[in-house]
């Protein structure tokens, strides 16, 4: 635990400017959170929020949004643009009370966790009855990743060779094993969409969870944990 929390606070937990807003503009992405989300204002817990872009969005959109962050440097970054922030380790339990909160967004972290279970219990506990959750994750069996098997190559994003840069990966989801561990851990999937890049083919696949590049899934908090 102690040297995954080194990593993401070091150099390499850190994203560039570049890296941030790619992830802010992955497809479908800013529509299907906004439309998630109760009506404004919500007060909105945005996990891993990096330098506060997505956060900052959702504060002009009318919502209290508390952002955690463990990398100090982005955290910083987040504060610059007016977002309160808890610097904290995702693999404790959150500093926050028992339903304190209305939505969670939580996107492209669970891949990074060891105790993801664990994490998403604790979300399911900081959100009041009702709650809403928006979570993602890369998809292990998109389209693009069965060809590669086909292929024989190595697929990319899973630490599987020493020149892969998203080493920093543990765990890999489909749609059902993410739509499965939402269950498990106190929330009912309500909508999972795809989200890929490119051109009309990609746009296409869209509609396609299953074989999307990214999985994109809103889930509500059921009344009895």
């Amino acid at each position: 635990m102690t040297a995954k929390a080194d990593y993401i606070r070091g150099p390499e937990g850190t994203l560039t400017p570049g890296q941030q807003r790619g992830l802010f503009q992955l497809p479908r992405r800013l529509e299907f959170l906004s439309d998630s989300l109760p009506e404004p204002p919500s007060h909105v817990l945005d996990v891993g929020c990096a330098g506060g872009y997505i956060a900052l969005m959702l504060q002009r959109l009318g919502h209290r949004v508390t952002g955690v962050e463990l990398n100090s440097v982005m955290a910083a970054q987040a504060r610059e643009r007016g977002v309160e922030v808890l610097e904290h380790d995702l693999e404790e339990p959150l500093p926050l009370s028992d339903g304190e909160v209305d939505a969670v967004h939580a996107c492209e972290v669970i891949e990074h966790l060891f105790d993801t279970e664990g994490f998403l219990r604790d979300l399911a506990r900081v959100l009041r009855p009702g709650g809403v959750l928006v979570v993602s994750s890369p998809n292990l069996n998109s389209l693009g990743n069965r060809w590669r098997v086909l292929r024989g190559a190595p697929l990319p994003m899973w630490g599987a060779s020493p020149a892969d840069r998203h080493g920093g990966h543990i765990r890999v989801f489909n749609r059902a094993t993410l739509e499965g561990l939402l269950r498990r851990t106190g929330f009912t999937p309500v909508r999972t969409i795809g989200s890929n890049q490119g051109g009309r083919a990609a746009r296409m696949l869209d509609a396609a969870p299953a074989l999307s590049e990214l999985i994109l899934t809103r889930a509500v908090r059921r009344e009895e944990l």
